[in-house]
C-alpha cells in the first residue's frame, strides 16, 4: 500500500521521538475541550459562499511520555447558499499524537488519525448524504510566549469522500487558571475558513 507524504512525515517524526527520553513540564497533552466554530465554505463556481457553525468535543490522553491518543467530534450545520436549506456535517476522528520538547516552552507534535464524516443534506426532493471514512495527518508546533499565552501553529492534510483538503491552522490560548485555558482559532483551507473559539481543561 502507498503512503502519502503526510503518513511518512508522521512516521518519521513518530521514530524520532520514541527515542526521545525528553519531558516538557510546561505545555499539556493530556486535556478535554469544548469548541465553537463558524465556517464558510467558497463555492468556488459561484458568487455565493455556505455559512455554518458548530460544536465539538476533543479529548487527549498520554499512554508514553513523547504519545497520546486523540479522539475528537464536530458537528456542524450550515446554511445553503439559498438561505433556506441545512446540510449537518458531522466529523470523528481517532489518533495518535506524537510529540517532542524543542526548547523552553516548546513542543514539536504530529499527529496521525483515522477520520469518519457522515453528510445529512436536505433539499425539496427529501433528505439525502452519506458518510466516508478516510485520514487526516497534521504537524505543528506549540510554544509559551509568555507563562500565561500559548500559540499553535500546524498545517495539516485530510483525505475522505475522494477529495484532498490541506490546511493552516493558528491559535491563541490564554491561560486563566493553572489548568484552564481559553483559545481562539482561525483554519485556513483550500474552500473553508473557519473561526474557533474553546475552552480547554489541562487533566
Amino acid at each position: 500500500m502507498l503512503i502519502s507524504p503526510a503518513q511518512r512525515s508522521f512516521l518519521a517524526v513518530a521514530t524520532m521521538l520514541s527515542a526521545s527520553n525528553v519531558i516538557s513540564d510546561e505545555i499539556s497533552f493530556d486535556y478535554v475541550q469544548g469548541t465553537y466554530t463558524f465556517a464558510t465554505v467558497d463555492l468556488g463556481a459561484s458568487t455565493d459562499e455556505i455559512e455554518g457553525n458548530g460544536i465539538g468535543l476533543s479529548l487527549s490522553l498520554s499512554f508514553h511520555q513523547n504519545f497520546s491518543v486523540t479522539l475528537a467530534v464536530l458537528d456542524t450545520t450550515f446554511d445553503t447558499y439559498q438561505g433556506i436549506d441545512t446540510d449537518t456535517i458531522k466529523i470523528t476522528t481517532l489518533g495518535v499524537t506524537a510529540h517532542m520538547p524543542t526548547g523552553s516552552g516548546s513542543e514539536l507534535f504530529a499527529n496521525l488519525s483515522a477520520l469518519k464524516a457522515e453528510v445529512q443534506a436536505t433539499d425539496d426532493a427529501g433528505g439525502k448524504g452519506g458518510s466516508d471514512f478516510g485520514y487526516t495527518a497534521s504537524t505543528g508546533v506549540r510554544h509559551f510566549v509568555s507563562d500565561k499565552v500559548e500559540l499553535e501553529i500546524a498545517v495539516s492534510h485530510a483525505y475522505v469522500f475522494d477529495h484532498a483538503n490541506n490546511s493552516l491552522k493558528a491559535d491563541a490560548r490564554l491561560y486563566i487558571r493553572k489548568r484552564v485555558s481559553l483559545g481562539i482559532g482561525y483554519i485556513a483551507g483550500d474552500n473553508v475558513d473557519s473561526f474557533s473559539l474553546n475552552l480547554r481543561l489541562d487533566v
